[in-house]
């Protein structure tokens, strides 16, 4: 299992909760709430999972979970895990692309789709969103893009509305690949900008200027045939405020759909961390100047009148919708397919092998690879609804407590009264909201509350 999987599950599958006491949950108090509030931050989203189950049941599990129809909001996620170059900040990298990988792969991903085509759980009720990770999608070979998208629009039960989104980059995604996404279906991208700036481009491995990426971006705008969203990225080294400011003003000036700003996370030993370890790159921006980042562009976004979609996701145009980045914090199904992709059925959450070999291997065999399967705790959909309602900005407690039926407001009262003090959330008429601090530490305060709520929880119950 990757690094990335095993972060993930650690942070499913295990509550940071550190005893009975309150306090440990607490914000620190007479320091700049944005800046302060807490020594560390959560870069990957909040959760308590529940147990993860043995490998010799994996298989009848996964048989009942498919032979139930499938309800509610629903996606199907593909991980497509080659890359063309290792960009120095990223986490998600594990396979370089070669030309004669895309047949041999597309080949098996749709063979994989195949294996769960005919189950109640893969035909009954709507998809709403598809999205294609990785990795880089547009990697691939634009016949093996299309075939790919017309198996997903003929194997799956998409909803009218559905969002289609190819996420790539912009080195080697030419009009040839714009029109295999198109034809096939795709009717939004998600383009890895990260920065406009070339310096701060190339010192990160990203392969294309400055005004490459503007070319391409305006091509995908004239087609005017599907969404345009960008990723920007806050923190790198020699990254200045006015940098990062010049990025805003840019993705304003080109009236695409929308963009998603992610604070930069660097991987303990991994490119990024060894190049500053070993003097080749300045630091970081630290925890306090990323904050003052994040303030900086949300100002700008609100100036300009961007709809806020999410704590990262922000909409230029009335076309972005980000449905199923926000889906995936909730409790949605996810289908997913292709080498370390991770899904959900029924409550229980589960990873696809994440070893490309052993994925050809199991799939060419007629088996689904799944490589790691968990049981959902009984309180699973309310804490997916905190994680939810937090990266909205906002969680309606009386809804809460009166769906769940259960005293969560009043449980919660002792880091509601202290958070408020901090002036890192507001509560009025039944809302907890977050404020401009609140927001930027957002995942902080959904991982303390649910860890909170599940100790008390389990010691009502018990």
């Amino acid at each position: 299992m990757s690094e990335l999987a095993q972060k993930l599950l650690q942070n499913l599958y295990s509550p940071t909760f550190a005893g009975e006491d309150p306090r440990a949950f607490f914000a620190r108090e007479d320091v700049d709430p944005l800046t302060h509030a807490f020594e560390k931050k959560m870069v990957i989203h909040a959760g308590v999972g529940g147990q993860v189950l043995a490998k010799e049941v994996y298989g009848p599990v996964m048989d009942e979970l498919l032979s139930q129809p499938r309800q509610g909001p629903s996606a199907v996620y593909i991980h497509v895990p080659f890359c063309e170059s290792h960009c120095l900040y990223c986490g998600f990298y594990s396979r370089p692309f070669r030309q004669t990988d895309s047949q041999i792969f597309t080949d098996a991903l749709l063979r994989e789709i195949e294996l769960w085509r005919d189950r109640p759980a893969v035909g009954s009720g709507p998809i709403h969103a598809v999205y294609l990770g990785g990795g880089t999608p547009t990697a691939l070979a634009a016949k093996d893009i299309q075939r790919l998208l017309k198996a997903i629009h003929a194997g799956f039960p998409l909803a009218n509305d559905c969002e289609v989104t190819v996420e790539g980059r912009i080195h080697n995604f030419g009009p040839e690949k714009l029109d295999a996404c198109l034809e096939g279906g795709a009717n939004r991208f998600s383009i890895g900008v990260q920065t406009f700036q070339t310096e701060l481009r190339r010192s990160m491995n990203r392969l294309s200027d400055q005004q490459t990426v503007l070319d391409t971006l305006f091509r995908l705008k004239r087609c005017d045939r599907a969404v345009v969203v960008i990723d920007l990225i806050y923190g790198f080294p020699r990254q200045s405020m006015d940098l990062w400011i010049k990025d805003i003003e840019l993705f304003l000036s080109l009236e695409i759909d929308g963009a998603d700003l992610y604070q930069l996370n660097v991987f303990k030993k991994g490119p990024l961390d060894q190049a500053v370890a070993d003097g080749k790159l300045p630091p970081t921006a630290d925890l306090p100047r990323q904050a003052l980042m994040f303030a900086e562009a949300v100002g700008c976004l609100e100036k300009s009148r961007c709809r806020r979609l999410s704590m990262s996701h922000w909409g230029r145009s009335t076309r972005e919708r980000n449905i199923y980045n926000h889906m995936m914090k909730g409790a949605a199904s996810c289908l997913a397919f292709g080498p370390g992709a991770g899904g959900s059925l029924g409550g229980h959450a589960y990873f696809v092998e994440n070893d490309y070999i052993r994925w050809l291997e199991t799939v060419k065999k007629g088996e689904k690879p799944v490589s790691m399967l968990a049981a959902p705790h009984r309180f699973h959909r309310l804490y997916k609804a905190l994680a939810a309602g937090f990266d909205l900005g906002g969680v309606d407690l009386a809804r809460l407590d009166n769906e769940f039926n259960q005293p969560i407001t009043a449980m919660a009262e002792p880091l509601l009264r202290q958070w408020h003090r901090c002036r890192l959330i507001d509560v009025r008429d039944g809302w907890l909201e977050l404020t401009l601090a609140g927001q930027f530490w957002h995942a902080n305060l959904a991982q303390l509350m649910i860890d909170y709520l599940h100790f008390n929880l389990e010691r009502k119950i018990d």
